[in-house]
């Protein structure tokens, strides 16, 4: 299976690579952004992630309204995460019922939606050498994005 094409802007990544880059951007220039009003049907953590971070997508010019299914999967999967960690938090990883001990669902729900945030995260660009570049580029620009603005994007809600 061949690799994922790069989606970069920095000096230090490959000529070829930003210039597919700046072409992507163009093409998509005439393309519908993503609405930075979160979907209805989201709720909670969901909700605020995508309040949060589609703006910051927009602004990168690769993300449009197509994918949109995507950002929407991205976002409820990260909640998924983070209420099954809640209940591993809660519950144990194994808990104990009449002297028996059990696995906690919570366990392969959580194991399932960090593998299904790893994959939707680097289709949108947010790996950590594409976060890397978002901060690089919002520097440039003179956005007030930092990484510790990254790490309350995915942090505490």
């Amino acid at each position: 299976m061949p690799r994922k094409a790069k989606i970069t802007t920095s000096d230090s990544d490959r000529a070829y690579q930003r210039q597919r880059t700046e072409a992507l951007k163009e093409a998509n220039s005439e393309m519908t952004k993503l609405s930075e009003k979160p979907p209805l049907h989201l709720k909670g953590v969901a909700n605020r992630l995508w309040a949060t971070l589609v703006p910051e997508l927009n602004k990168l010019g690769y993300i449009t309204s197509s994918d949109n299914a995507t950002v929407e999967a991205f976002c409820i999967n990260y909640s998924v995460m983070r209420e099954a960690y809640d209940s591993i938090k809660e519950v144990g990883a194994i808990y104990e019922n009449q002297g028996k001990y059990y696995k906690n669902p919570a366990t392969a729900v959580l194991n399932d939606a960090t593998g299904k945030v790893k994959s939707l995260g680097g289709e949108l660009g947010l790996s950590p050498s594409s976060r890397a570049t978002l901060i690089e580029r919002a520097n440039d620009s003179d956005s007030s994005l930092t990484g510790d603005d990254l790490v309350k994007m995915f942090g505490d809600s």
